[in-house]
């Protein structure tokens, strides 16, 4: 429960044959700088040496290409970068990187009309370059919840989540220093009894 208080979570994808989705906390900040170890993290994945990358190469040209992408990644995102903790699952696996740039190539929007991004990070590096973007017009987060089965919607029946309407605003808003916690902000808009919410919490931990 301490792990999940007050989460925000974005549905990324969802099978309705299956039942199976995935969902991203976005509101669990993890860095807003890279070091050369997150760095890695973020584009690579911690499971990069054990598993290799791509097709198999000579491990010098390998080791070059690794370090070239390093170098540009850094170049762009050390000063800052938004990097969040999405979920417990796949956390090895390199960062999945959220935006709202339509025509970002190697981009897929999540849903039709949602104008919200996830993918395209070499022409979002290229973009930042270039100066056509900025850093922080994107988020990257680590792992994911991952949901089998139907298993969401039984969460959702229970009460342990509340679906709202996807905004595209507040999804994209990086989580820094926020004049109020982005889940308080979420539920003011949701308006009606969900409004109410936080100042329910609030008088009860007061």
């Amino acid at each position: 429960h301490q792990q999940t208080w007050q989460e925000v979570c974005l549905v990324i994808s969802k099978d309705e044959k299956t039942g199976c989705s995935k969902t991203l906390a976005i509101n669990r900040p993890m860095a807003f700088k890279l070091s050369e170890s997150l760095g890695r993290l973020v584009l690579l994945g911690a499971s990069y040496q054990a598993e290799g990358f791509g097709p198999m190469v000579n491990s010098q040209e390998s080791d070059g290409i690794e370090t070239q992408n390093i170098v540009k990644f850094l170049s762009v995102f050390e000063n800052e970068c938004g990097v969040y903790v999405g979920g417990p699952d796949d956390m090895d696996k390199p960062a999945q990187m959220i935006h709202g740039i339509d025509g970002l190539e190697g981009a897929v929007e999540i849903s039709p009309g949602t104008g919200i991004y996830q993918g395209g990070i070499e022409a979002a590096m290229n973009g930042i370059l270039a100066g056509k973007y900025k850093p922080l017009d994107f988020r990257f987060f680590i792992g994911h919840t991952s949901y089998v089965g139907g298993e969401l919607d039984d969460a959702v029946k229970m009460a342990k989540y509340q679906p709202v309407a996807c905004s595209r605003p507040l999804v994209l808003k990086q989580c820094i220093q926020l004049p109020k916690p982005l889940w308080h902000e979420v539920l003011e808009f949701c308006g009606g009894e969900l409004k109410e919410r936080p100042r329910r919490e609030k008088s009860l931990t007061d």
